[in-house]
């Protein structure tokens, strides 16, 4: 129910339901006949879901998360004692042919197996669960690994978590029992103030090991001052990432 709520109580802030949201007060107004407050309302909605489903406001979003983690050379990420790869990377089993479906986080099972493979650390810890009766997407992603050559008694999986401070907890008991006490974190660059933050908070010290960057090297366009779907999935990604993070602070302030 917990997990639920998180992922239910921010929708209204998020551009789409907002949106939404100020066009059925739009609807209202007009039917309490006060038209100019129901059009200005309407008009607020379409400022909200335009200027979110923009390429640019996408990328200022995202540039903002980003620029505190900016890309860094296999070569020169320091050694650690593992590697810990939080999920977000497949979407589930295909059904009728048992494959694993990747998703755009798949960069992080990528970055992972470059580190492994220079060497930086010799553990793979794999994070992330599923829904009851739903293989877990630690075991997804060590499939995957393994086609990559990693080899399994390499990998330690944790696959309870649905969410990153779950992440960090079932972690935790990988780490006191194998003595782990710093690790190579792999997410995507736009999640990592928010993971790198709750680790810290469990008493490991972490190396960030960005990856998945959104924002590339690319011609502009005219098109960047238009909606889009894509660009609109990436400002709520954004805007979900600070929320996320705020929320984290401010628990974590109530506790002390």
């Amino acid at each position: 129910m917990r997990y639920l709520l998180t992922k239910l109580l921010p929708l209204p802030v998020y551009p789409l339901g907002m949106g939404i949201g100020l066009i059925v007060v739009s609807f209202i107004f007009l039917r309490g006949n006060r038209k100019w407050i129901a059009g200005l309302t309407l008009l607020l909605s379409v400022i909200v879901l335009w200027g979110a489903s923009t390429q640019k406001t996408a990328e200022l979003v995202m540039h903002s998360l980003e620029r505190h983690y900016p890309p860094v050379a296999v070569q020169d990420t320091p050694k650690a004692e593992a590697i810990v790869v939080l999920g977000g990377v497949t979407r589930g089993m295909v059904p009728g042919n048992g494959l694993t479906d990747l998703s755009g986080g798949v960069d992080r099972i990528v970055h992972a197996a470059r580190l492994f493979k220079a060497e930086k650390a010799p553990l793979l810890v794999l994070s992330g669960g599923n829904a009851p009766g739903y293989r877990s997407e630690a075991e997804d992603m060590a499939d995957i690994l393994q086609l990559m050559d990693i080899p399994a008694d390499k990998m330690l999986l944790e696959t309870k978590s649905r969410n990153t401070q779950q992440n960090a907890l079932y972690c935790q008991e990988i780490f006191q029992q194998r003595g782990i006490r710093n690790i190579l974190l792999v997410t995507s660059a736009s999640h990592m103030r928010r993971a790198e933050a709750i680790f810290n908070g469990i008493g490991v010290f972490v190396i960030p090991a960005a990856t998945d960057y959104q924002l590339v090297e690319r011609a502009p366009s005219f098109l960047d001052w238009l909606p889009q779907a894509g660009a609109l999935e990436m400002t709520t990604k954004g805007i979900k990432e600070y929320i996320g993070y705020w929320v984290y602070l401010l628990t974590e302030t109530v506790k002390d």
